[in-house]
Order: structure tokens, then sequence, then C-alpha cells
């Protein structure tokens, strides 16, 4: 099985040369996409030993992943990984997020903040991402323990078929609909989160409404 981690990034260069070579020990291949980044970020995902793409500006993380899952399939991945590049996410839980899809149990694995271990997550943002989930779930007709969470991983049939619109951050819970309709498997698992004060980024409240509409109002 070829594996592959697609990693969007944004101005993430005091971060994104660690979780490049930690995903890379668990990995076939990492690609970045730097999305319009101003910063070092390209070259340092460079050094540490990911292939790059760039935006020219910034277009979102909907974009930036929608861009590397093409890569991704035409580097013949067999298993894709998405993971944050500001160092949110632990890249050595890559093992335990792929391990249903190698035995087959699942199509998407959504490595959940939410569950056990996870508790790292700021109160508030805990409560609106509840709150996103829940309302996924409905859509969904399936448990979404974490919709909001970019640390999944999908078979290479997810990739072709499970397509989104959205280049913000309503691709998270557009794709986990578009799969839903597909009939296709979703399971989370738990995984460790760090935040850090200084570098809080994800949801914001105009974008958790946008998530509510575009989850209401599937197309």
């Amino acid at each position: 099985m070829r594996v592959v981690c697609v990693i969007p990034a944004f101005n993430e260069e005091s971060t994104i040369r660690a979780v490049v070579e930690k995903a890379g020990s668990h990995c076939n291949l990492v690609l970045v996409v730097d999305d319009g980044s101003n910063d070092k970020t390209a070259d340092n995902a460079r050094d540490a030993g990911a292939r790059v793409a760039g935006h020219v500006t910034r277009l979102g993380v909907g974009a930036a992943l929608s861009t590397g899952l093409s890569l991704a399939l035409r580097n013949g991945a067999d298993i894709i990984v998405t993971l944050d590049g500001d160092g949110q996410h632990d890249p050595n839980d890559i093992p335990s997020v792929i391990a249903p899809l190698l035995d087959e149990n699942a199509d998407i694995v959504i490595g959940s903040r939410m569950l056990k271990g996870s508790s790292a997550m700021p109160f508030y943002k805990r409560i609106g991402n509840e709150a996103l989930s829940i309302v996924t779930s409905l859509v969904c007709g399936t448990k979404i323990d974490d919709s909001q969470s970019g640390f999944r991983a999908f078979s290479r049939k997810v990739a072709e078929i499970a397509r989104y619109g959205s280049i913000d951050y309503r691709w998270a819970s557009e794709m986990l609909i578009v799969s839903s309709r597909k009939e296709l498997r979703i399971i989370s698992v738990p995984i460790k989160t760090l935040y850090f004060k200084r570098r809080l980024r994800g949801v914001g409240i105009s974008d958790a409404v946008k998530i509510l509409y575009n989850a209401l109002n599937p197309k």
C-alpha cells in the first residue's frame, strides 16, 4: 500500500519542518501545498524532504487540499492522509489513523480530537465543534465525532469519487456529506492534539455559520 500524506500550509515556517519529518517516517511520500505563504514554509518543507506545490495567492485550506489530493492520486496513492502543518496534529498517530483502512473496516477515518485523550481543545472550540458535528451527523445519517478535524485518512476511491467544491473550512463537512451519500464507511479514532495559545487558528464564527448553512443546504 502506497501511503501519501497531504499537508496544506500557510505561513507555517516554524513548524512545517518537524511535521514533514515525522510524517515522512510513516508515509511513502509527503506532499505540502503552500497556500500562498509569504515566509519560508515552502523552503523548509522542501528541505525536510517534502514535495512542494504552491498557490500564487492564498485560496483557502479546502483549495489547498484539493490540489494535494489531485497530486496524491497522480503519484499513485492507495491511502491518503491529511493533517495540519501547524503542529496541532502528531504525525506519529498516522499508523492508528490508517489502521482501519488497512484492515478494510472503513473508507474514511477521522482522527477525532473529541474522543478520549483529546482534552487539550479549548472549551469554546469544543462547544462549537460539537455543534457542527451534531449537524453534520444528522445530515450524514451517521455519528460524526469531529466533523472539522483535518487529520484524516481515506482510500483512493474516496479521493476519486467524494469530491467537494468548497475552498475554505467548509470542505471538512462537505466531504463527509458527499461520502455518506455514496454510502462510504466513516469511522473515528482518537488522536492527540496540541494547541498553542499564540497560534490558534481554525474555524471562526463566520466560518461556522457558513459550514452550518452548507450542511443544512447540501447541493
